[in-house]
């Protein structure tokens, strides 16, 4: 049910039950990959995870054949925002392997500098030189994180969705109104912005330095609890809401569905929180924890009318129990 997806699953036999072990849920999970080696994946979505690979060699190349400097971050952020800008231009509906291996090969590509840049920002920590890291590892760890981000959507769409891969299962444009790329523009020039003000940049250096490393703590966490959420409700994770129940439907309760309702929603929260705390984005910080509240504070009551439709007392019973995250 929409991006949420969070409580539909098909589960092997033995993780079936209202109070699966923690052992049986990794067995589970371990099923999941399993089924991911042993499917077929569409020659599309072997062309588009195919690019990813061969970006992310080009893009490790790249970093180390740039500089290390401000300058060639710069470059590579303009580079980035443009390519947030122009994905709006394609198509929703384009499936073709041209689009699908060039938005693939290029978030690949910004994925192998993002983590190339952000080693070599972390080995000047180790030569002493703080004052370097700080101004060279939030960029590359920013593109790290936003692209880890859409190559995970890809790949459930390829595994999970096969019939429905296409540019858009990149999750570059996942609503109205360029607003996505809009935020991420934002967050890039923001942080530029604060960079050309001394005054406001260095003073708060430790400040900054402490909201880095929360941000790539919590953006992970994010990013992981959010493909935990996907990779559990397999085909029944989807990206667009669903508003009938199928046949192979079930409620999910074990697992990260244990702890909270929406895992997949309180992952990409943290996640996309965390991108602008790396960056040391005040404004953007609290500009993207409003929009996301304020999304799914909307979203959430109208999808749990569906799965209260959808399941009944079981839902109902469900909900008592475990907070909605």
């Amino acid at each position: 049910l929409g991006q949420a997806g969070a409580f539909l699953v098909c589960m092997p036999p033995s993780a079936r039950g209202p109070k699966s072990s923690s052992t049986q849920y990794f067995h589970s999970l371990l099923a999941s990959f399993e089924h991911l080696r042993e499917s077929m994946v569409s020659s599309l979505g072997q062309a588009g995870l195919g690019a990813v690979g061969v970006g992310t060699v080009l893009g490790i190349i790249v970093a180390f054949l740039l500089p290390i400097s401000l300058t060639s971050q710069g470059i590579v952020s303009l580079a980035a925002s443009a390519f947030f800008i122009s994905s709006n231009f394609v198509p929703h509906q384009a499936d073709s392997y041209t689009a699908v291996a060039g938005g693939c090969g290029t978030v690949g590509l910004f994925c192998g500098y993002g983590a190339a840049a952000s080693v070599q920002a972390l080995l000047l920590l180790s030569s002493r030189e703080a004052l370097a890291t700080m101004a060279y590892l939030p960029v590359p760890m920013f593109l790290l994180l936003v692209m880890l981000f859409h190559i995970m959507e890809f790949a459930f769409v390829a595994f999970f969705h096969a019939n429905d891969l296409g540019f858009r299962s990149l999750m570059l444009s996942p609503v109205p109104m360029g607003a996505y790329s809009i935020a991420m523009v934002s967050g890039l020039a923001e942080y530029w912005l604060e960079l050309q003000l001394p005054s406001l940049f260095w003073p708060l250096f430790w400040i900054r330095t402490l909201l880095l490393v929360v941000g790539i703590v919590a953006g992970l966490g994010g990013w992981a609890l959010r493909a935990i959420a996907l990779f559990t409700a397999e085909s029944n994770f989807t990206h667009l809401v669903a508003y009938r129940k199928e046949a192979s439907h079930v409620l999910v309760t074990h697992g990260v569905y244990s702890c909270c309702r929406h895992p997949g929603y309180l992952g990409w929260f943290l996640w996309s929180v965390s991108t602008q705390l790396v960056l040391g984005n005040p404004v953007c910080t609290l500009g993207y924890a409003a929009v996301a509240y304020k999304f799914f504070h909307d979203r959430i009551p109208d999808e749990e009318a569906f799965l209260v439709d959808f399941f009944g007392e079981e839902y109902l019973a469900y909900a008592s129990r475990v907070p909605c995250g």
